[in-house]
């Protein structure tokens, strides 16, 4: 029998809960542990239950979802946080993704893939939309100083180093990720086998020396492994 994941709704909106606990209820290795309609009251929660995984809004009174995933990280650091919002601003998303975030989903997500992010956390990965992918793209590419607007800015000799260790399908790999796609896109992408898949990221991670895939995503960024493709 699969591990129960015990999950925490932040959201100040009730029947978005309602619809969330809707949908855990029939999935047999999720359960509801309780609900907050503000970013206080979720980090209150967060502290008194323990649970695995919290799925939070961005705009919440009383503190919002920015700051209570910094404070989640720093006093539940054993609680991985999941955002589902209406909200893609760039900067939000780099923000959320520097506090702590694991996931990123916007709210026209279908259910599904909100269940399929609750359980890809808790196994210690992340997910993130290809289009919320896009626009950590953007950022960090803004973010990064050009000295000459005519040239392409060089790699850093840590970047270099981190890139020598790759085989050429884990280069691909990395792409590919950095793109956004999940395990099962990649499987297809390559046409390999999902457990293969699994492989190359675990060993991309030990070689990156990162511990989710939101790391990977902005090393590929920060080693310009997206450039005119975002």
């Amino acid at each position: 029998m699969p591990e129960t994941i015990r999950v925490l709704l932040a959201d100040d909106y009730a029947m978005f809960r309602d619809v969330l606990n809707s949908a855990l209820e029939e999935e047999d290795d999720i359960v509801v542990v309780g609900e907050a309609a503000d970013g206080q009251e979720a980090l209150d929660k967060c502290k008194e239950l323990d649970p695995d995984i919290v799925i939070l809004d961005i705009e919440m009174p009383r503190m919002n979802g920015v700051e209570a995933t910094r404070k989640m990280a720093e006093q539940c650091p054993r609680t991985k946080v999941v955002i589902v919002t209406a909200y893609e601003d760039d900067h939000l998303i780099m923000q959320l993704i520097q506090a702590g975030a694991t996931g990123y989903l916007l709210k026209e997500t279908d259910m599904d893939e909100v269940v399929r992010a609750i359980r890809v956390a808790h196994s210690g990965d992340s997910l993130i939309q290809p289009r919320v992918a896009k626009k950590m793209m953007r950022m960090m590419a803004q973010m990064t100083p050009v000295s000459q607007p005519a040239a392409a800015p060089a790699l850093s000799d840590s970047v270099k180093e981190m890139l020598s260790r790759l085989t050429q399908r884990e280069l691909e790999v990395l792409i590919e990720v950095g793109k956004g796609k999940n395990n099962k896109e990649l499987g297809a992408h390559f046409v390999i086998s999902e457990p293969t898949v699994k492989t190359h990221v675990a060993r991309l991670m030990q070689k990156l020396e990162v511990r989710d895939r939101i790391a990977m995503v902005m090393f590929a960024a920060e080693a310009k492994l997206l450039d005119g493709q975002v």
